[in-house]
């Protein structure tokens, strides 16, 4: 025989298992958004780096900069997507391969690698606009620390 003990428990778990889920569906519908969100930003971006603006070209084959197009940092050819993010994408240990699933279709591998390759060539040039955007971020999201 259940007690009222088993029936609160019993109603405690399904209440909690509710919200799990909710939580997990709110997480999937804020990651999907987060992805429809970066991949219309990309595609803006490209129309705009195709948009006959000059291209200065770089000493990469697919690393080109476009004056209007992310302050002129460098970006690969024809996307908008800046060397600093793939190397930001690198370090959260996605590899060049995973970066080019994660653009589905909007990258090839060799980009990939030569935004690397002018990353290694160019390396003090990328952190500095590593710290300016993580500057940047920190001024519009403060740490909940300070």
């Amino acid at each position: 025989m259940r007690s009222s003990r088993d029936d609160t428990m019993g109603a405690v778990s399904e209440v909690k298992m509710g919200i799990t889920i909710e939580a997990q569906q709110v997480h999937n519908e804020l990651t999907w958004l987060r992805q429809a969100v970066e991949g219309l930003t990309q595609k803006v971006e490209g129309l705009a780096a195709r948009q006959k603006l000059p291209a200065l070209s770089t000493d990469h084959p697919y690393v080109a900069r476009v004056q209007g197009v992310k302050g002129g940092e460098p970006v690969i050819r024809g996307t908008g997507v800046t060397v600093q993010t793939i190397v930001a994408l690198t370090r959260h240990s996605l590899t060049p391969e995973q970066i080019v699933e994660e653009y589905e279709g909007q990258l090839k591998l060799a980009q990939v690698y030569d935004a690397l390759g002018y990353y290694y060539d160019h390396r003090g040039e990328i952190e500095q606009y590593i710290v300016e955007n993580r500057a940047a971020r920190e001024r519009v999201w403060p740490s909940r620390s300070s």
